[in-house]
């Protein structure tokens, strides 16, 4: 990705910590194949699944999106394939780059909200290549670093006894949010700002 965003080999191999050589060599592998992949062909055990069953896999994923790895290995076991565990499953999910996330929760949007969006588009609909260029486009995103819950029980006198004392849960998060602007003409400089 360095590379492709102009970045010299030595300073590639210096941000990812790697020799010169490897950089030159994985780089020129990808330019010439489009596999960046470090298996060697004959080399280790055969995959159990296959091509056609990676194909099938991420069929079934695209199905239904929240299904379990436990539920994909059964249902990927119905079929005419060897039968597979759930951890080979969830292994060839994570080498097709398929992982699972919490879905974001957004405010779902209302009539009014539909209506404005086709207010806008219609509105803006016949604008030229050059007022488009000076819009700026923005987004935010926010990143959990680490989150660890810490919990404790309240401080209470020695005499008085409460069968239902509270536990108390204090949340640390340790998040960092980005914030970006997006122009027609490209990118800007990464600017970092402290919080007061």
């Amino acid at each position: 990705m360095a590379r492709r965003l102009g970045t010299s080999i030595t300073e590639t191999s210096r941000l990812v910590g790697s020799s010169r050589s490897a950089v030159v060599s994985i780089h020129a592998k990808w330019i010439n194949d489009g596999d960046n992949s470090s298996r060697r062909q004959g080399v280790g055990r055969p995959r159990v699944i296959k091509e056609k069953g990676r194909r099938r896999l991420s069929h079934l994923v695209k199905q239904n999106r929240c299904q379990t790895v436990a539920h994909l290995t059964a249902q990927y076991n119905a079929g005419p394939n060897a039968s597979v565990s759930e951890h080979t499953v969830q292994r060839t999910l994570l080498d097709m780059g398929l992982c699972s996330r919490r879905p974001t929760r957004v405010p779902l949007l209302t009539k009014r909200h539909r209506q404005l969006h086709i207010q806008w588009a219609r509105e803006d609909r016949d604008w030229t290549m050059d007022e488009w260029q000076r819009v700026a486009w923005s987004d935010e995103s926010r990143f959990i670093i680490t989150s660890m819950v810490v919990s404790g029980y309240a401080v209470c006198q020695a005499n008085s006894y409460s069968p239902l004392l509270q536990q108390v849960i204090h949340r640390l998060v340790v998040a960092v949010l980005c914030f970006g602007d997006v122009l027609m003409g490209g990118f800007g400089p990464v600017v970092m700002v402290e919080r007061p």
